[in-house]
C-alpha cells in the first residue's frame, strides 16, 4: 500500500460523506421551505463542485510533479471560479437567497472532512 492509495481512500470517504450530508441538508432545507433548500443546493453544489475540481487537480498533477504546467492548472481553476461567479451573481441578483442555508451548504465538505481527525489507521 503506498500512501498516495491512503489519501485515495480519504477523499474517497470526503466525498461519499459530502454527498449524503448534501442529500440530508437539501432534504432538510426543503422542509423549511422552498427558498432554503433551494439557497441551500445551490452552495452545495458549488463547494461539492469546487472539492472534486480540487481532486482532479491533485490527480493531473501527480505526486511528483512539483512545478505544474498553466495548462494542466488553468482549466480546472477556470472551472472552479467559474462556478464562484455563478454563485457571486446568484447572491447578487436574487433577493430571496437565504443567507444561513447557503452557509451550511457551503459547510457540507468541511463537516465531511471533520470524522477524519478523529480516525485512527
Amino acid at each position: 500500500m503506498t500512501p498516495h492509495d491512503g489519501i485515495d481512500a480519504v477523499v474517497g470517504r470526503v466525498r461519499r460523506r459530502s454527498y449524503v450530508l448534501a442529500g440530508l441538508g437539501v432534504a432538510g432545507g426543503f422542509v423549511v421551505s422552498a427558498r432554503s433548500g433551494l439557497s441551500l443546493t445551490i452552495a452545495a453544489a458549488v463547494v461539492i463542485f469546487s472539492f472534486l475540481v480540487l481532486e482532479k487537480l491533485t490527480d493531473r498533477l501527480g505526486p511528483r510533479q512539483a512545478k505544474p504546467r498553466l495548462r494542466t492548472l488553468f482549466p480546472l481553476l477556470a472551472v472552479t471560479g467559474g462556478s464562484f461567479v455563478l454563485l457571486a451573481l446568484v447572491l447578487w441578483r436574487w433577493k430571496n437567497f437565504d443567507a444561513v442555508a447557503g452557509a451550511i451548504g457551503l459547510s457540507v465538505v468541511v463537516l465531511a472532512v471533520v470524522p477524519e481527525v478523529w480516525r485512527k489507521d
